[in-house]
């Protein structure tokens, strides 16, 4: 006798959605925002300054990371090694960057350490030593990672599409810890001055994810209640704009393959067409079996991989097909790159929309699981001038994209007839092929 099906029936999985931080203004004017994630018992803290790069005097440009990188070299009330010491004794790991939207640091804790590590934050940003010898030497270190960068085929060829794609005018057209010649003219004196002007609480965003106890916004008012800054100086970010497409062939002698970058300038996540967009790069070189890597890695041969990223800004953005070809086959490769762009023929399809919803709202809650995932993108986007209310928002909007619409925005973005190319190679082997395949070349140093 068969026993009755007892299977439990499966059902859809509910929509998932970020849950709001708690939030606290201090007298300061500076906003904590704290994210209480039971069982994650390691703490993520992220102080982020309202400072773009295009603070920074464009004869110094680099300024800002190499404050930055001074703030855990001593303090004040602990000088010199003592400060890093205090930071080992309990167990935190800080670091940081300089970005085109804004200046954080990153603070890795054990939860039940968070009241001393956030009084060490604050001793750094208040008052760090910035002795001469330690800017000296990040200096020194710091022009030796230009040269690194620049060494480097694929690095290379992302500087050269940036300052492509951007007007030169604008600081985003221009690596983000500054050019070899504006980082050696950095001085002591610059660093102390920079700090002093654009280290202050206004404006600034604190984001702490852990395991956190009702004493969270206690410690936090306790360590930068008392933090204060005279003057209100003047935060202008700049909205970049683009330059008309160029064609630029950077000559590495003897080089078997070639790095290309192949796009536009493109947009943020402010922009009706966002959603719409990511779902359409994803379709086309988002994913292993995207459209571009299909072809180009799976069918011809011609690269290990290739991806179409998507890159936005506080405002604007860049939209690149990054990979590294065989020399020879760099033409062709092009040729059929920018035939899969070409949505108007082929346009994105049902499936391909339905995929790409379900990756990006499917590993939203593993991007955010840890306490360091959490905070980190809180942080991004609050270095966009975006709110936390976007992650929810976004994934809503995920939903609402259609074929059309996804079709549309790439279209619209990454036309292929007015595309800007940067290829690092050989150009004694590259330059008559691409002249031959109708790219007006342009040889750079």
């Amino acid at each position: 006798m068969r026993r009755p099906d007892h299977r439990p029936e499966v059902k859809a999985p509910p929509r998932w959605f970020f849950p709001e931080p708690a939030r606290l203004w201090l007298d300061n004017g500076m906003q904590v925002l704290a994210c209480h994630r039971p069982g994650q018992h390691v703490a993520a803290v992220s102080l982020v300054l309202d400072t773009p790069l295009s603070a920074e005097p464009g004869d110094v440009e680099g300024v800002a990371t190499i404050t930055q990188r001074c703030l855990d070299e001593g303090t004040t009330s602990n000088p010199g090694p003592a400060f890093a010491e205090r930071l080992e004794d309990i167990g935190a790991v800080l670091s940081g960057s300089a970005g085109y939207s804004a200046s954080d640091l990153l603070l890795e804790v054990p939860a039940d350490r968070l009241d001393q590590a956030l009084a060490l934050l604050a001793d750094a940003l208040r008052e760090p030593e910035l002795r001469p010898d330690d800017v000296r030497r990040l200096q020194l270190l710091r022009l030796a990672e230009i040269d690194h960068t620049l060494a480097n085929s694929a690095n290379r060829a992302q500087v050269a599409f940036r300052a492509a794609c951007i007007s030169s005018r604008f600081r985003a057209s221009r690596m983000a810890g500054g050019t070899a010649e504006t980082v050696a003219a950095i001085t002591s004196e610059d660093v102390v001055a920079f700090h002093s002007r654009y280290y202050r609480p206004d404006g600034a965003t604190l984001v702490i994810s852990g395991d956190l106890t009702n004493a969270v916004f206690d410690n936090a008012a306790a360590a930068f209640g008392g933090w204060q800054v005279p003057g209100t100086p003047v935060i202008h970010h700049q909205t970049p704009v683009p330059r008309r497409p160029h064609c630029w062939l950077i000559d590495r002698p003897g080089a078997v393959q070639a790095d290309i970058r192949l796009g536009g300038f493109g947009i943020d996540r402010g922009d009706p067409r966002w959603a719409d967009l990511q779902v359409g790069t994803h379709a086309l070189g988002g994913a292993f079996l995207s459209r571009l890597n299909r072809v180009l890695r799976e069918e011809k041969g011609f690269t290990y991989g290739v991806h179409l990223v998507n890159s936005p800004m506080r405002d604007g953005g860049l939209l690149a097909v990054q990979g590294s070809f065989r020399t020879e086959v760099v033409p062709e490769a092009l040729d059929l790159a920018r035939k899969l762009l070409d949505v108007t023929g082929r346009p994105i399809t049902a499936a391909e929309v339905t995929d790409a919803v379900q990756y990006a709202n499917g590993i939203s809650p593993l991007r955010y699981s840890t306490a360091q995932g959490v905070t980190e993108r809180i942080a991004s986007l609050v270095a966009a001038g975006l709110s936390t209310e976007f992650i929810n928002s976004n994934a809503v909007a995920l939903t609402r994209v259609t074929p059309d619409s996804a079709t549309q925005a790439v279209a619209e973005l990454l036309p292929p007839d007015a595309l800007t190319l940067v290829v690092v190679g050989d150009a004694a082997a590259l330059r008559g092929p691409l002249v031959a395949a109708g790219w007006s070349v342009t040889l750079k140093p």
